[in-house]
């Protein structure tokens, strides 16, 4: 994949998969992502190396990749995340970085699939950028309850009903789902919506 990167002229290409949350501490990265994209695009659905696919993910990951690279991401996603869900994970991420209003029908399509399992959270958290595509909000209120994405779900919800008309479906969750995982994302969800009402 280095080798494709410099045979196109990119630079930095030996720092593909190396992430810098702090160029004060570790250095700015030399990986000249954006002149990578069409590369890593190409090459993408030919990847057979977890972590190579997961770093390509990450690297496709920004807003500035939209909407380029979502068909390539979200072949590799269905590739992948049943049979990987850490990678299909990253993937996912770059799914919902990279979709426009134009693919909200796939996101809608891979959010409701549980076959996709917790590898579709980052999906689902992208919904909440849609709020006025229809069958968002009925996808967000169905998910609220299901385990593995129910925090993404709520806080998408949040984004799209506001925090007045969410509280009353996140103090359901909060509600019925008492003593689990899900009721305890929800009463922090509730917290947040009431905190933006005060």
């Amino acid at each position: 994949m280095r080798a494709r990167l410099r045979d196109a002229g990119v630079s930095g290409a030996e720092e593909l998969g190396r992430f810098v949350s702090n160029p004060e501490l570790f250095g700015a990265s030399s990986f000249d992502e954006r002149a990578a994209m069409p590369v890593l695009i190409v090459a993408l659905p030919t990847l057979t190396d977890a972590l190579l696919v997961s770093a390509v993910a990450g690297h496709l990951r920004r807003a500035w990749a939209r909407p380029a690279a979502f068909e390539s991401v979200l072949a590799a996603f269905e590739a992948w995340a049943e049979r990987d869900p850490t990678t299909g994970w990253h993937l996912g991420d770059a799914v919902g970085t990279t979709a426009t209003a134009a693919h909200a029908d796939s996101l809608l399509r891979v959010s409701r699939d549980t076959k996709y399992g917790t590898a579709r959270q980052m999906v689902v958290y992208a919904l909440g950028r849609f709020k006025t595509v229809p069958g968002v909000r009925e996808t967000l209120l169905r998910l609220i309850d299901e385990p593995g994405v129910a925090l993404h779900a709520m806080y998408a919800l949040r984004r799209v009903l506001g925090p007045r008309e969410a509280l009353v479906h996140l103090e359901r969750v909060e509600r019925e789902q008492r003593g689990t995982i899900i009721g305890d994302q929800a009463t922090r969800e509730v917290k947040k919506a009431r905190k933006a009402l005060s």
